[in-house]
């Protein structure tokens, strides 16, 4: 069992079984990831089960930033995972209800990238959050336009760099699937997982996953198979019909 064994210090771990001894035993922390794919393939819940399975093991304190859902659809997702009671002293949930609150003006065309740092530097100082997740950049760019999205993006990815977090930024491909973001977004970030579905014969389909690029880090840049079972992501080589 890989899960927790002979892993650096300096890494995150995804706690997908068979996984993370493909990327060098986690992302290395402060790094900045992309997790993308088309609409379906369980991008928020294994970016919910990393962020869970690191506060239950690690002990360390972590942020889920929800644009789209809920925090109660959220933890109803988690339920559904079947993964155990959140513990709100450092598991932090906001979602976009939260964050219109706390800054009234948001609404009328303000600057939400600069409303995302707010939040995260509010929560890095006070909290001790060490490993956030944005779900996600595609919601972001709907809800207001953004001027130079290009120059906004560069600034934020350099912001949460220098802020020390590591960063799960969850995004929708484009273009079947060939391209990360509008904006080229994996230029930007330490690394990049793509997932997708593959049609296996004439009636299966399966999930799979890779790792495109992990800064600092040996991987294996092939699709493997993933699989959720139990309460446990896992992935294996790809599975012939």
């Amino acid at each position: 069992m890989e899960f927790g064994a002979n892993v650096s210090d300096d890494r995150v771990q995804t706690y997908i079984d068979g996984f993370d001894s493909k990327i060098g035993g986690g992302i290395k922390k402060g790094h900045v990831v992309l997790l993308a794919g088309t609409p379906g393939t369980m991008k928020s819940s294994i970016a919910v089960n990393l962020l869970y399975s690191n506060v239950r093991k690690k002990g360390v304190n972590v942020l889920y930033i929800s644009i789209e859902e809920s925090k109660e659809s959220l933890l109803s997702a988690m339920e559904m995972l079947g993964l155990g009671t959140v513990d709100e002293n450092k598991f932090f949930i906001v979602d976009i209800g939260k964050l219109r609150l706390e800054h009234t003006d948001a609404d009328v065309g303000r600057d939400w990238f600069k409303i995302l740092k707010e939040y995260l530097k509010k929560k890095v100082e006070n909290e001790g959050v060490e490993i956030v997740v944005i779900d996600s950049l595609t919601a972001i760019y709907s809800l207001a336009a953004i001027p130079n999205p290009r120059q906004e993006l560069f600034h934020f990815f350099g912001f949460l760099k220098r802020l020390g977090v590591t960063t799960i930024l969850i995004s929708e491909t484009q273009q079947n699937g060939l391209s990360f973001g509008p904006y080229n977004e994996d230029f930007l970030a330490d690394g990049a997982f793509l997932l997708k579905f593959v049609d296996v014969g004439e009636t299966d389909v399966q999930l799979r996953m890779r790792a495109v690029k992990l800064r600092h880090s040996k991987i294996h840049h092939g699709y493997l198979t993933l699989l959720y079972k139990d309460g446990r992501f896992s992935a294996t080589p790809p599975i012939s019909e």
